[in-house]
């Protein structure tokens, strides 16, 4: 498999309805990326959101923001399931910052990129973060049924 957009440290978006494989996908591209000894972060939203917590609980939070912008590879899952806190999007806005151009990162979302902008709901950090993560990224807009029904119907 081509992994030559992680040393063009590019970004990868999958967006796609709820059980198309966005994070199957996402899943795939890591593990390869592992097998050709890329360091690869692995996060989904909720849990990255709870890591920045436990961080800054511990004051650690700066050593978890250079352990993450270190990785080849980092993967944020399930981007836009649940609104952000005002702490949480200044934090996205330092890790997306930190990895700018160093490295590469992989986001899934159920929501469109479009609508990226109204989910984060504040004007300069979404113009901040989406500055540094959309325009230098291949999006991938998936379509169809959810593969878990059609596997539960089968």
């Amino acid at each position: 498999m081509d992994l030559g957009w992680i040393e063009q440290r590019l970004n990868v978006l999958i967006c796609g309805p709820t059980g198309v494989g966005k994070s199957y996908i996402a899943c795939a591209l890591a593990q390869a990326a592992c097998r050709q000894d890329l360091s690869v972060r692995y996060l989904r939203l909720p849990r990255l959101v709870d890591e920045l917590v436990k961080a800054e609980a511990l004051q650690k939070k700066s050593g978890f923001f250079r352990s993450l912008a270190k990785v080849k590879l980092l993967v944020i899952d399930d981007f836009g399931l649940a609104p952000l806190g005002d702490q949480t999007k200044r934090d996205l806005l330092e890790i997306i910052d930190d990895r700018y151009g160093k490295t590469a990162t992989i986001v899934t979302s159920q929501l469109p990129v479009s609508k990226w902008h109204a989910y984060i709901n504040e004007p300069t950090l979404a113009d901040a973060i989406l500055d540094r993560l959309v325009h230098n990224a291949h999006k991938v807009q998936l379509t169809g049924d959810s593969m878990r029904k059609r596997r539960a119907q089968a």
